[in-house]
């Protein structure tokens, strides 16, 4: 433990060590910093690095910093920070250095940005960006939300399937590909810009250069539709351990290219948007954080206040409960007090609860993962329930125990404590893994089915099933 602690402190040191020295660096340069210092200093450090250094800024200190940057250096930088903090930046600077930087973005980052400002400045800048870069940021930002069109890049390499080798390499050259992963792969195409095959640069290189690229590619590469919802895009890289993946229009021809370090964001995203939707918040994790305290407040409210109504419900259900024992209270056989009866109520609400959230979790995570496909659905729910009976088993018998010999309570207030766990984190787990499921058919997010819901549904059924054996017992078997 304290090996793993001192690890963890002195790697804490030397990341705070080297951000003091980015934020030293940074304001001698912004006094008189050249531009050979400037590309020294990006050279030592990387662009992210910087970007977070450049976060405690002032607005000013920013803009001057990004005034002073070459445009594509600066992008860099730009693409490492918020979305709130790129919309600031660019809403400060002059419309023709905003294009510029804009311009050197890349395509997918570039139109997150545009589609995040209003609809004043982002025509203005597509005034200024060159005829190209306008028309294919329009066309990004013209796929749904969320889509795989939405965050595919249109920078790739793309080749007629008639090359040989060596003319494939003179080409790829000209074309000056960009420094990154898309520059890698190498895709063929026919005439009409249908995708044909793949193949790599390492197969370009370690091929004679007479052969043909048709020859060395790959006939069968893996690719997605435009419209494809981004998890799913997601669980193709997974499976089929990605770099790139390829997208098609209807027409099977190649538009863009997603790439593994877009969809890193779209896993951490749609993991966030479904923690806080299961614990019943909205799906802005960076509003919730650092926006306006009203924003959190507003976007929690509803769910809370769902919770109040089932305590309104489960609260009238105690008062029905005692009127009615109090009706049985004067026989012998009813003899065992109402605070006892009652002080069991926490128990039954917070096993049910935690069982039900536990099953529904299991479920949305199965959905996310494509874990459960539609033909395992029924047998989700059951295998599900199947384990809530031996969970109630093994509770509701060491609940007995707890209560009769440990608590000293009859035989009968123990059993039927007992017998409405059973029955309660059956019912529990039945419906913490049906109604995600029911949600997915509905063509709602599954994550909705979220804790707060769950635990005030399950709360009101637990106290009915308890009241109802115990009555039941008290006034049936005891009567």
């Amino acid at each position: 433990f304290n090996i793993l602690t001192m690890d963890s402190f002195t790697e804490l040191s030397d990341k705070d060590q080297q951000y003091q020295q980015i934020h030293r660096q940074l304001d001698k340069l912004s006094k008189s910093g050249s531009p050979t210092q400037y590309l020294t200093f990006f050279q030592k450090f990387h662009e992210a690095d910087i970007a977070e250094a450049i976060e405690t800024y002032s607005a000013e200190k920013t803009h001057q910093f990004f005034s002073k940057v070459k445009p594509e250096i600066a992008a860099e930088i730009l693409e490492e920070m918020t979305v709130e903090q790129q919309t600031d930046l660019i809403l400060s600077l002059k419309t023709d250095l905003a294009a510029d930087l804009i311009n050197e973005m890349e395509p997918d980052d570039a139109a997150d940005l545009l589609e995040e400002l209003d609809q004043t400045t982002t025509e203005a800048i597509f005034e200024a960006l060159p005829n190209e870069s306008a028309k294919d940021l329009r066309s990004l930002l013209s796929y749904s939300e969320n889509s795989a069109g939405a965050i595919m890049t249109t920078e790739f390499l793309a080749l007629p399937e008639n090359l040989t080798v060596s003319e494939a390499l003179k080409q790829i050259k000209k074309m000056n590909p960009p420094d990154s992963e898309v520059s890698f792969f190498v895709y063929i195409v026919n005439k009409q810009h249908t995708l044909k095959g793949f193949t790599t640069l390492r197969n370009l290189i370690m091929a004679k250069s007479s052969e043909t690229i048709r020859s060395i590619r790959n006939n069968f590469p893996i690719t997605t539709h435009y419209s494809t919802d981004q998890e799913d895009v997601a669980a193709l890289f997974q499976k089929y351990d990605l770099v790139t993946l390829p997208v098609l229009n209807d027409k099977k021809q190649l538009i863009g290219l997603i790439t593994v370090d877009d969809i890193v964001d779209v896993v951490v995203e749609e993991a966030t948007e479904d923690i806080l939707k299961l614990t019943g918040t909205s799906d802005s994790s960076e509003s919730l954080i650092n926006g306006p305290i009203t924003f959190s407040v507003l976007s929690r409210t509803p769910w809370l206040i769902l919770a109040i109504i089932g305590g309104i419900i489960s609260a009238s259900i105690i008062t029905q409960f005692s009127t009615l024992y109090q009706n049985f209270h004067h026989s012998n056989a009813t003899a065992t007090s109402l605070p006892i009866i009652l002080s069991f109520i926490p128990l039954i609400m917070a096993i049910g609860g935690n069982v039900g959230n536990q099953s529904a979790t299991i479920i949305v995570r199965g959905i996310s993962t494509q874990s459960i496909k539609n033909r395992k659905e029924l047998w989700s729910i059951l295998r599900e329930c199947f384990i809530g009976c031996w969970l109630g088993l093994i509770i509701s018998s060491v609940v007995f125990i707890s209560i009769y010999f440990i608590g000293k309570q009859g035989f009968w207030v123990s059993a039927s404590v007992s017998l409405a766990l059973i029955c309660n984190i059956l019912v529990a787990s039945s419906i913490g893994a049906a109604l995600p499921l029911l949600c997915k058919r509905l063509k709602i997010d599954p994550a909705v089915a979220s804790a707060p819901f769950i635990s005030s549904s399950l709360d009101i059924i637990g106290q009915l099933i308890y009241f109802s054996i115990s009555l039941y017992i008290f006034s049936r078997i005891l009567g």
